[in-house]
């Protein structure tokens, strides 16, 4: 069963916001399915609601190998009613087939309060948002923050990965921005939210925004029973890790089977998905040794036990978004 192209995978963390039929050929050729990712992003990604109708086309002319993550707008926050409005447009999203929400780094990054400072995540305005989603029981998959390399210049990055993206983007670059609040004060504030609500099933997208210490994700992972990791676009962090302590990783990976989930972060790119399949199964799942060209190293095979594959590449996605199976 340990077999790349045989072995059953959810990619839990994939962005398509246009349909495009060579993903099914994808999904085929790998034996693995979709949790497409609405995302509340101004000019990258279409509008929230052209999102989600890509995302139930997909639904519906491949059932089985596409579902999504759905999300709403910041938009008019602080507008009367505007609460109301997102939780009746996520119920909507779940009755169609939603298997939880999205929350993005605008909170935190960009969205600020009417007297200037940024809104954080455990701002009291979200206690009604947390609240109903415990009460429905719908998980929340969350982008707060950055990683750590955010707040760092491009030259001091330890990912060549991050340095092209604050490079293309650097209106999040917090190194050039010292009125965005801390990679700390992200953290925290995220943090403070799971120890408030318990009860709410909480994926971190990208490792946490941990990517830079497993130590610290284990810390949350010790405290925080009701939280959850996913790996996308951030394995390149553990294998840098690894390299100087190969045995802690994979007992990280042994140890927090059940807490982690498989993803890409492939965005409409096609390249990046199969290439981060081959890449991530190499690290994962054989003992081959490899450079990781994305942290300048060389790294060694993880050889994860077959049943951690299984939790880590499907099983916990499963678990976590329960609404997969309906």
């Amino acid at each position: 069963m340990k077999d790349l192209e045989h072995f059953p995978k959810t990619d839990a963390h994939f962005h398509s916001t246009f349909k495009e039929a060579v993903y099914a050929d994808v999904a085929r050729k790998y034996n693995v399915d979709y949790i497409n990712i609405n995302t509340d992003v101004h000019d990258v990604f279409p509008p929230v609601d052209e999102q989600e109708r890509v995302a139930l086309e997909y639904m519906r002319e491949y059932p089985g190998m596409f579902r999504y993550i759905c999300t709403f707008p910041m938009a008019g926050w602080h507008e009367y009613g505007w609460m109301e409005r997102v939780k009746a447009r996520i119920l909507h999203s779940m009755e169609q087939g939603a298997l939880g929400v999205k929350l993005w780094k605008n909170i935190g990054m960009e969205v600020r309060k009417p007297d200037g400072t940024f809104l954080m995540v455990d701002d009291e305005c979200f206690d009604p948002l947390f609240s109903f989603l415990v009460d429905e029981g719908i998980p929340v998959l969350a982008h707060l923050g950055e990683p750590r390399n955010c707040w760092l210049p491009l030259d001091k990055m330890t990912s060549e990965r991050n340095r092209r993206y604050f490079e293309q983007h650097p209106e999040f670059h917090a190194f050039m921005h010292p009125e965005i609040p801390s990679y700390e004060k992200q953290i925290e504030a995220r943090d403070k939210v799971l120890q408030r609500y318990p009860n709410l099933t909480f994926v971190g997208a990208h490792l946490g925004s941990l990517e830079w210490n497993y130590k610290e994700l284990a810390k949350r992972f010790d405290l925080y029973p009701n939280f959850f990791a996913d790996t996308s676009s951030r394995l390149g962090h553990l294998e840098l890790q690894s390299s100087d302590d190969y045995e802690g990783v994979r007992n990280f990976f042994l140890n927090y089977a059940d807490r982690l989930i498989y993803g890409t972060d492939a965005y409409n790119n096609l390249e990046k998905l199969e290439t981060s399949l081959v890449n991530d199964w190499t690290f994962l799942a054989t003992a081959d040794s490899f450079s990781c060209e994305e942290m300048n190293c060389r790294c060694r095979g993880l050889n994860l036990p077959e049943d951690v594959l299984h939790e880590l590449y499907s099983a916990n996605a499963r678990r976590v978004y329960h609404n997969i199976n309906s």
